[in-house]
């Protein structure tokens, strides 16, 4: 049994070492996650901590099927998916309908052109493309765990993600073209 199956068994007893055990293992990685999703790092931060209080009020529905990483990414893409409806309702019914665009970028990254330019091809992409590329090359997440997060079968993901890349590829030739 590895470490990571020892501790859900113990988290599904109710050990609550056990819980802090797989937050601590997950959290920064979830976090980052929210952090594509969100505009600002606060919904990050309540998407994230949304993410696993889930986890943990339905630990007992995990069944070991895959990892326990694909399934809080799937809890993590629902949680941030339910935000931003939450949020833009909430935007549409404001009484003054003033939008403060914001974006978020991690301050660590912010200065590196490689993060710059990666956050240009993937704002040329579809949304399917661009979580794909992200769950891959961002979170390195097997093409397995991609298929189960995203609800698709291996073959599709793996189809899916051969198309972004060609895309990518696409983009980048016109860019260079355009130079």
């Amino acid at each position: 049994m590895t470490r990571e199956k020892a501790v859900i068994k113990k988290a599904k007893q109710g050990d609550l070492s056990a819980l802090d055990e797989l937050i601590r293992l997950y959290y920064s990685e979830i976090f980052k996650y929210c952090c594509w999703h969100t505009k600002t790092p606060e919904q990050a931060e309540d998407a994230t901590q949304d993410t696993f209080y889930k986890a943990i009020r339905f630990i007992n529905a995990y069944k070991n099927n895959g990892t326990f990483r694909a399934f809080l990414y799937k809890i993590a893409l629902n949680t941030c998916i339910d935000l931003s409806r939450k949020k833009s309702q909430f935007e549409t019914n404001s009484l003054d309908n003033t939008i403060i665009e914001t974006t978020y970028s991690e301050i660590r990254y912010e200065n590196i052109e490689s993060d710059i330019d990666f956050n240009l091809l993937l704002s040329k992409l579809t949304d399917k493309q661009r979580e794909l590329i992200i769950l891959r090359y961002e979170h390195d997440l097997t093409l397995k765990e991609i298929a189960e997060i995203t609800g698709s079968n291996l073959r599709t993901c793996q189809s899916n993600l051969r198309k972004a890349l060609k895309q990518i590829e696409k983009n980048l030739e016109r860019s260079k073209e355009d130079e």
